[in-house]
Protein backbone atom coordinates (compact mmCIF):
# COMPACT_ATOMS: atom_id res chain seq x y z
CA UNK A 1 0.00 0.00 0.00
CA UNK A 2 1.28 3.44 -0.90
CA UNK A 3 -0.79 5.44 1.57
CA UNK A 4 0.95 8.57 2.80
CA UNK A 5 1.97 8.39 6.47
CA UNK A 6 2.21 11.44 8.68
CA UNK A 7 5.53 11.84 10.46
CA UNK A 8 4.50 12.71 14.02
CA UNK A 9 8.05 13.54 14.97
CA UNK A 10 8.24 16.37 12.46
CA UNK A 11 8.43 19.85 13.98
CA UNK A 12 5.21 21.81 14.16
CA UNK A 13 5.37 24.93 12.00
CA UNK A 14 5.27 28.27 13.75
CA UNK A 15 1.77 29.58 14.25
CA UNK A 16 0.22 26.12 14.17
CA UNK A 17 -1.97 25.47 17.22
CA UNK A 18 -0.43 22.84 19.49
CA UNK A 19 -2.27 19.79 20.76
CA UNK A 20 -4.60 20.82 23.55
CA UNK A 21 -4.74 24.43 22.36
CA UNK A 22 -8.23 24.67 23.74
CA UNK A 23 -6.59 24.94 27.18
CA UNK A 24 -4.12 27.62 26.06
CA UNK A 25 -6.33 30.25 27.68
CA UNK A 26 -5.21 28.88 31.03
CA UNK A 27 -1.59 29.56 30.09
CA UNK A 28 -2.43 33.06 28.92
CA UNK A 29 -4.41 33.64 32.12
CA UNK A 30 -1.47 32.52 34.26
CA UNK A 31 0.95 34.71 32.32
CA UNK A 32 -1.40 37.68 32.65
CA UNK A 33 -1.73 37.12 36.39
CA UNK A 34 2.05 36.94 36.81
CA UNK A 35 2.46 40.12 34.78
CA UNK A 36 -0.16 41.85 36.91
CA UNK A 37 1.55 40.80 40.14
CA UNK A 38 4.94 41.90 38.85
CA UNK A 39 3.50 45.28 37.94
CA UNK A 40 1.93 45.72 41.36
CA UNK A 41 5.19 44.72 43.05
CA UNK A 42 7.05 47.36 41.06
CA UNK A 43 4.51 50.03 41.93
CA UNK A 44 3.92 49.14 45.59
CA UNK A 45 7.04 48.39 47.68
CA UNK A 46 4.89 47.17 50.59
CA UNK A 47 3.27 44.60 48.29
CA UNK A 48 6.68 43.47 47.06
CA UNK A 49 7.70 43.04 50.71
CA UNK A 50 4.64 40.88 51.41
CA UNK A 51 5.42 38.75 48.37
CA UNK A 52 9.01 38.21 49.48
CA UNK A 53 7.87 37.39 53.01
CA UNK A 54 5.35 34.89 51.64
CA UNK A 55 8.05 33.24 49.53
CA UNK A 56 10.34 32.87 52.53
CA UNK A 57 7.45 31.50 54.60
CA UNK A 58 6.67 28.84 51.98
CA UNK A 59 10.28 27.79 51.41
CA UNK A 60 10.80 27.24 55.13
CA UNK A 61 7.57 25.19 55.42
CA UNK A 62 5.85 27.63 57.73
CA UNK A 63 2.53 25.80 57.49
CA UNK A 64 4.14 22.53 58.62
CA UNK A 65 5.83 24.21 61.57
CA UNK A 66 2.55 25.90 62.53
CA UNK A 67 0.75 22.55 62.40
CA UNK A 68 3.21 21.10 64.91
CA UNK A 69 2.77 24.04 67.29
CA UNK A 70 -1.03 23.81 66.91
CA UNK A 71 -1.11 20.11 67.77
CA UNK A 72 0.85 20.44 71.01
CA UNK A 73 -0.86 23.67 72.12
CA UNK A 74 -4.30 22.11 71.60
CA UNK A 75 -3.11 18.94 73.34
CA UNK A 76 -1.97 21.08 76.27
CA UNK A 77 -5.46 22.48 76.83
CA UNK A 78 -6.59 19.25 78.53
CA UNK A 79 -3.82 19.33 81.19
CA UNK A 80 -4.57 23.03 81.76
CA UNK A 81 -8.20 22.16 82.46
CA UNK A 82 -7.02 19.45 84.87
CA UNK A 83 -4.82 21.98 86.66
CA UNK A 84 -7.75 24.40 86.97
CA UNK A 85 -9.99 21.64 88.28
CA UNK A 86 -7.31 20.62 90.75
CA UNK A 87 -6.93 24.21 91.99
CA UNK A 88 -10.69 24.49 92.46
CA UNK A 89 -10.71 21.13 94.22
CA UNK A 90 -7.95 22.19 96.62
CA UNK A 91 -9.85 25.37 97.45
CA UNK A 92 -13.07 23.46 98.05
CA UNK A 93 -11.32 20.77 100.07
CA UNK A 94 -10.49 23.24 102.80
CA UNK A 95 -13.91 24.86 102.98
CA UNK A 96 -16.80 22.51 103.75
CA UNK A 97 -19.33 25.37 103.81
CA UNK A 98 -18.33 26.41 100.28
CA UNK A 99 -18.62 22.80 99.14
CA UNK A 100 -22.18 22.50 100.47
CA UNK A 101 -23.20 25.79 98.85
CA UNK A 102 -21.79 24.65 95.52
CA UNK A 103 -23.47 21.24 95.76
CA UNK A 104 -26.82 22.85 96.63
CA UNK A 105 -26.51 25.21 93.66
CA UNK A 106 -25.79 22.27 91.36
CA UNK A 107 -28.79 20.33 92.66
CA UNK A 108 -31.03 23.35 92.02
CA UNK A 109 -29.60 23.88 88.54
CA UNK A 110 -29.78 20.18 87.61
CA UNK A 111 -32.65 18.67 89.63
CA UNK A 112 -33.04 14.93 89.98
CA UNK A 113 -30.53 12.17 89.15
CA UNK A 114 -28.36 14.34 86.81
CA UNK A 115 -27.65 16.80 89.61
CA UNK A 116 -26.80 14.03 92.06
CA UNK A 117 -24.44 12.47 89.53
CA UNK A 118 -22.66 15.78 88.98
CA UNK A 119 -22.33 16.29 92.74
CA UNK A 120 -20.84 12.79 93.16
CA UNK A 121 -18.33 13.37 90.34
CA UNK A 122 -17.32 16.75 91.74
CA UNK A 123 -17.02 15.32 95.24
CA UNK A 124 -14.69 12.64 93.91
CA UNK A 125 -12.65 15.25 92.07
CA UNK A 126 -12.28 17.27 95.27
CA UNK A 127 -10.99 14.21 97.07
CA UNK A 128 -8.40 13.45 94.37
CA UNK A 129 -7.39 17.05 93.59
CA UNK A 130 -3.72 16.37 94.32
CA UNK A 131 -3.47 13.43 91.89
CA UNK A 132 -5.41 15.28 89.20
CA UNK A 133 -3.14 18.30 89.63
CA UNK A 134 0.01 16.16 89.29
CA UNK A 135 -1.28 14.52 86.11
CA UNK A 136 -2.24 17.92 84.73
CA UNK A 137 1.18 19.38 85.55
CA UNK A 138 3.06 16.54 83.86
CA UNK A 139 0.84 16.73 80.78
CA UNK A 140 1.15 20.50 80.61
CA UNK A 141 4.95 20.37 80.82
CA UNK A 142 5.14 17.73 78.08
CA UNK A 143 2.79 19.50 75.67
CA UNK A 144 4.22 22.94 76.49
CA UNK A 145 7.83 21.90 75.95
CA UNK A 146 7.00 20.20 72.64
CA UNK A 147 5.10 23.28 71.47
CA UNK A 148 8.03 25.54 72.37
CA UNK A 149 10.40 23.14 70.60
CA UNK A 150 8.39 23.34 67.37
CA UNK A 151 8.18 27.12 67.72
CA UNK A 152 11.95 27.42 68.17
CA UNK A 153 12.73 25.13 65.25
CA UNK A 154 10.36 27.03 62.98
CA UNK A 155 11.86 30.40 63.91
CA UNK A 156 15.37 29.09 63.33
CA UNK A 157 14.43 27.80 59.88
CA UNK A 158 12.88 31.11 58.88
CA UNK A 159 15.82 33.20 60.07
CA UNK A 160 18.73 30.89 59.26
CA UNK A 161 17.38 28.45 56.69
CA UNK A 162 18.35 25.58 58.98
CA UNK A 163 18.00 24.45 62.59
CA UNK A 164 20.82 24.57 65.10
CA UNK A 165 22.56 21.41 66.22
CA UNK A 166 20.31 19.68 68.77
CA UNK A 167 21.38 19.39 72.40
CA UNK A 168 18.85 17.72 74.68
CA UNK A 169 19.59 19.41 78.00
CA UNK A 170 20.18 22.90 76.59
CA UNK A 171 17.16 22.79 74.28
CA UNK A 172 14.74 21.57 76.93
CA UNK A 173 16.01 24.08 79.51
CA UNK A 174 15.68 26.87 76.96
CA UNK A 175 12.16 25.70 76.04
CA UNK A 176 11.17 25.51 79.72
CA UNK A 177 12.34 29.07 80.38
CA UNK A 178 10.56 30.23 77.22
CA UNK A 179 7.35 28.49 78.31
CA UNK A 180 7.49 30.13 81.74
CA UNK A 181 8.26 33.52 80.21
CA UNK A 182 5.42 33.26 77.71
CA UNK A 183 2.95 32.15 80.36
CA UNK A 184 4.04 34.93 82.70
CA UNK A 185 3.66 37.49 79.92
CA UNK A 186 0.14 36.27 79.19
CA UNK A 187 -0.89 36.43 82.85
CA UNK A 188 0.76 39.84 83.21
CA UNK A 189 -1.12 41.11 80.18
CA UNK A 190 -4.45 39.95 81.57
CA UNK A 191 -3.64 41.27 85.03
CA UNK A 192 -2.48 44.68 83.82
CA UNK A 193 -5.48 45.10 81.56
CA UNK A 194 -7.92 44.24 84.34
CA UNK A 195 -6.07 46.30 86.96
CA UNK A 196 -5.86 49.38 84.77
CA UNK A 197 -9.53 49.07 83.81
CA UNK A 198 -10.56 48.84 87.48
CA UNK A 199 -8.22 51.67 88.48
CA UNK A 200 -9.55 53.88 85.71
CA UNK A 201 -13.14 53.21 86.78
CA UNK A 202 -12.24 53.94 90.42
CA UNK A 203 -10.57 57.24 89.52
CA UNK A 204 -13.53 58.28 87.38
CA UNK A 205 -15.96 57.48 90.19
CA UNK A 206 -13.76 59.39 92.64
CA UNK A 207 -13.82 62.44 90.37
CA UNK A 208 -17.55 62.11 89.74
CA UNK A 209 -17.03 61.47 86.02
CA UNK A 210 -18.23 57.87 85.89
CA UNK A 211 -21.23 58.72 83.73
CA UNK A 212 -19.48 61.15 81.38
CA UNK A 213 -19.79 60.29 77.67
CA UNK A 214 -16.78 58.85 75.91
CA UNK A 215 -15.01 57.62 79.05
CA UNK A 216 -15.89 54.03 78.30
CA UNK A 217 -14.07 54.39 75.00
CA UNK A 218 -11.09 55.90 76.82
CA UNK A 219 -10.94 52.95 79.20
CA UNK A 220 -11.10 50.52 76.29
CA UNK A 221 -8.32 52.39 74.47
CA UNK A 222 -6.09 52.30 77.56
CA UNK A 223 -6.66 48.56 77.92
CA UNK A 224 -5.94 48.02 74.22
CA UNK A 225 -2.76 50.06 74.47
CA UNK A 226 -1.53 47.91 77.35
CA UNK A 227 -2.36 44.74 75.43
CA UNK A 228 -0.50 45.99 72.34
CA UNK A 229 2.50 46.95 74.47
CA UNK A 230 2.63 43.45 75.96
CA UNK A 231 2.24 41.93 72.49
CA UNK A 232 5.18 43.99 71.21
CA UNK A 233 7.39 42.65 73.99
CA UNK A 234 6.30 39.07 73.26
CA UNK A 235 6.99 39.43 69.52
CA UNK A 236 10.39 41.00 70.17
CA UNK A 237 11.16 37.94 72.26
CA UNK A 238 9.89 35.65 69.47
CA UNK A 239 11.97 37.43 66.83
CA UNK A 240 15.23 37.78 68.74
CA UNK A 241 15.52 35.40 71.69
CA UNK A 242 13.77 32.29 70.33
CA UNK A 243 15.84 31.99 67.10
CA UNK A 244 18.95 33.57 68.73
CA UNK A 245 19.37 36.32 66.15
CA UNK A 246 22.05 38.99 66.40
CA UNK A 247 19.90 41.85 65.13
CA UNK A 248 19.41 44.76 67.55
CA UNK A 249 15.94 45.33 68.92
CA UNK A 250 15.45 48.58 66.99
CA UNK A 251 15.69 46.68 63.69
CA UNK A 252 13.15 44.13 64.88
CA UNK A 253 10.71 46.68 66.29
CA UNK A 254 8.73 47.13 63.01
CA UNK A 255 8.16 43.39 62.90
CA UNK A 256 7.03 43.35 66.54
CA UNK A 257 4.56 46.19 65.84
CA UNK A 258 3.31 44.34 62.76
CA UNK A 259 2.81 41.17 64.81
CA UNK A 260 1.11 42.98 67.70
CA UNK A 261 -1.37 44.72 65.40
CA UNK A 262 -2.22 41.48 63.61
CA UNK A 263 -2.59 39.54 66.86
CA UNK A 264 -5.00 42.09 68.32
CA UNK A 265 -7.03 41.94 65.10
CA UNK A 266 -7.22 38.15 65.40
CA UNK A 267 -8.32 38.47 69.04
CA UNK A 268 -11.12 40.76 67.90
CA UNK A 269 -12.21 38.30 65.20
CA UNK A 270 -12.12 35.45 67.74
CA UNK A 271 -14.29 37.43 70.15
CA UNK A 272 -16.82 38.12 67.42
CA UNK A 273 -16.88 34.43 66.52
CA UNK A 274 -17.54 33.40 70.13
CA UNK A 275 -20.31 35.99 70.37
CA UNK A 276 -21.95 34.59 67.22
CA UNK A 277 -21.99 30.97 68.42
CA UNK A 278 -22.92 31.74 72.04
CA UNK A 279 -26.65 31.61 71.27
CA UNK A 280 -26.57 28.05 69.91
CA UNK A 281 -25.99 25.04 72.15
CA UNK A 282 -24.78 22.85 69.26
CA UNK A 283 -22.49 25.54 67.88
CA UNK A 284 -21.09 26.21 71.33
CA UNK A 285 -20.38 22.51 71.93
CA UNK A 286 -18.69 21.75 68.59
CA UNK A 287 -17.93 25.13 67.08
CA UNK A 288 -16.10 26.24 70.20
CA UNK A 289 -13.54 23.44 70.06
CA UNK A 290 -13.13 23.72 66.29
CA UNK A 291 -12.89 27.49 66.54
CA UNK A 292 -10.15 27.25 69.19
CA UNK A 293 -8.23 24.77 67.05
CA UNK A 294 -8.47 26.99 63.97
CA UNK A 295 -7.58 30.10 65.96
CA UNK A 296 -4.45 28.48 67.41
CA UNK A 297 -3.36 27.42 63.91
CA UNK A 298 -3.97 30.88 62.46
CA UNK A 299 -2.03 32.52 65.30
CA UNK A 300 0.86 30.06 64.81
CA UNK A 301 0.97 30.73 61.09
CA UNK A 302 0.85 34.46 61.66
CA UNK A 303 3.73 34.25 64.15
CA UNK A 304 5.92 32.49 61.58
CA UNK A 305 4.79 34.86 58.82
CA UNK A 306 5.69 37.80 61.07
CA UNK A 307 9.19 36.34 61.40
CA UNK A 308 9.41 36.01 57.60
CA UNK A 309 8.09 39.56 57.17
CA UNK A 310 10.70 40.89 59.60
CA UNK A 311 13.53 38.86 58.08
CA UNK A 312 12.77 40.33 54.63
CA UNK A 313 12.83 43.96 55.79
CA UNK A 314 15.38 45.89 53.74
CA UNK A 315 17.19 47.19 56.83
CA UNK A 316 17.48 43.65 58.17
CA UNK A 317 18.60 42.12 54.87
CA UNK A 318 21.20 44.84 54.34
CA UNK A 319 22.82 43.95 57.65
CA UNK A 320 22.50 40.16 57.30
CA UNK A 321 21.26 38.95 53.89
CA UNK A 322 20.60 35.41 55.13
CA UNK A 323 21.07 32.05 53.37
CA UNK A 324 21.03 32.14 49.54
CA UNK A 325 18.32 29.47 49.32
CA UNK A 326 15.93 31.81 51.14
CA UNK A 327 16.66 34.82 48.96
CA UNK A 328 13.66 36.27 47.17
CA UNK A 329 14.32 38.59 44.22
CA UNK A 330 13.41 42.19 44.93
CA UNK A 331 11.36 43.68 42.11
CA UNK A 332 12.78 47.14 41.32
CA UNK A 333 10.26 49.94 41.85
CA UNK A 334 8.71 51.60 38.85
CA UNK A 335 10.43 54.77 37.73
CA UNK A 336 8.57 57.97 38.40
Amino acid sequence: MSATRTDRSAPVPAGTPASGSRWSWLTRLGEGWESLLAGRRRRWPWFDHLARAGGRYRRTQGDLMAAGVTYFVFLGLVPVLLLIASAIGLVLAGNELLQNELYDALRETFPGPPGEQIVRELSGAVGSAGVVGLIGLVGFLYAGLRAMDKLRLGMERIWKGRVDEPEFLRDNLQDLLALLALGSAGLLSLGLTGAVTQATSWVLELLGLAGAPGLGVLTAVIGLGLAVGTDVVVFLWLLKVVPSTSHPLRRLLPGALFGAAGFEAMKLVGSLYLALISGSVTASAFGGAVGILVWINVVSRFAFFTAAWTATLRRVQERAPGPPDLAEPVVPPASA
